[in-house]
């Protein structure tokens, strides 16, 4: 038994180890990056937490001698991600609180990690997205440089550059989650395929935001208006609670058009695609989504 742990945590260590390899020298396979956690958490479930701390350090270690320290870093940061989210298997939580949870411990790691780099390093992180986001809009900026109302064009561009350097938090807090939600379901399937069964995530029809997350949206909103001035936090907030309504507003979509007009699963994902992108809808995914989070729709369309 011990033999096929350490078997099944060293395969878990090499499939991490290519994952970042390939998401660091071939920029099409740049997301498999974010799926390192899966297989560490594999290794938790099916071996030990012991076994998958052997396998991250593993991980880091490869990393460090064919690719770089920046890049091991990150990497370890994932694995130990996916040896959280596999313990928390391990131990029989709920498929969302093992999400939450995940996302809490990751946030208050990345936190940390930033804090780590500037004071033992120097190196700020947040300056370097504030950076990559400026010379990104000095190339869209110089692209317009010839057009009749480059003035307007070049404020607007400000405006939505002081947006994204206000909204980097949120943007990171969605991303994990998201990177979060992905890993849980790689590793349901792999557990799947191993007769190892876990809790598996409620279909995406019927997500649906707290009820409490529409009244913290009228308290922010109300006070975002009152203070006149574009606060951080609450900024961040409004970002985070608009996402999470986003979603919500595409869960009720597709749970109309799955369940009430039977349309298959992958032409609905088409349409939703067209709803959030184009611009005449995708804002109003948000309201229908509050609306959902305060009258419960779906218990009028079942």
């Amino acid at each position: 038994m011990e033999t096929k742990k350490i078997t099944n945590a060293a395969m878990m260590a090499a499939l991490a180890v290519v994952l970042s390899f390939l998401g660091s020298y071939y920029p099409p396979f740049f997301l498999l990056f974010f799926l390192i956690p899966a297989p560490l958490a594999v290794a938790c479930v099916l071996g030990s937490l012991s076994y998958a701390m052997i396998a991250s350090f593993i991980v880091f270690t490869a990393d460090l001698v064919l690719i770089g320290i920046g890049t091991a870093f990150v990497a370890l940061f994932f694995a130990l991600q996916g040896v959280f989210m596999g313990y928390l298997v391990s131990k029989r939580r709920r498929a969302g609180e093992v999400l939450l949870d995940v996302t809490a411990i990751s946030i208050v790691g990345m936190v940390g990690i930033f804090y780590l780099l500037k004071l033992a390093f120097n190196v700020d992180i947040m300056s370097h997205f504030f950076k990559a986001i400026a010379v990104a809009f000095d190339n869209i900026s110089s692209y317009y440089k010839g057009h009749p109302n480059f003035s307007t064009i070049q404020s607007n561009l400000l405006s939505i550059r002081h947006m994204m350097e206000m909204t980097i938090p949120a943007s990171l807090v969605i991303i994990i989650l998201m990177m979060s939600w992905l890993n849980y379901l790689v590793l349901y399937k792999i557990l799947k395929r191993q007769h190892f069964n876990i809790e598996s995530l409620p279909p995406f029809e019927e997500w649906k935001m707290p009820y409490i997350a529409g009244w913290i949206f009228i308290g922010v909103l109300l006070y975002q208006y009152f203070a006149r001035t574009p606060n951080l936090i609450i900024t961040n907030i409004v970002v985070l609670l608009s996402f999470g309504f986003t979603i919500g507003g595409l869960a009720l979509i597709k749970f109309y058009l799955t369940r009430k007009l039977n349309m298959k699963s992958w032409g609905a994902n088409l349409l939703l695609i067209f709803l959030l992108f184009f611009p005449l809808t995708s804002w109003l995914l948000a309201i229908v989504g509050i609306a959902d989070t305060s009258l419960d729709l779906r218990k009028y369309l079942r």
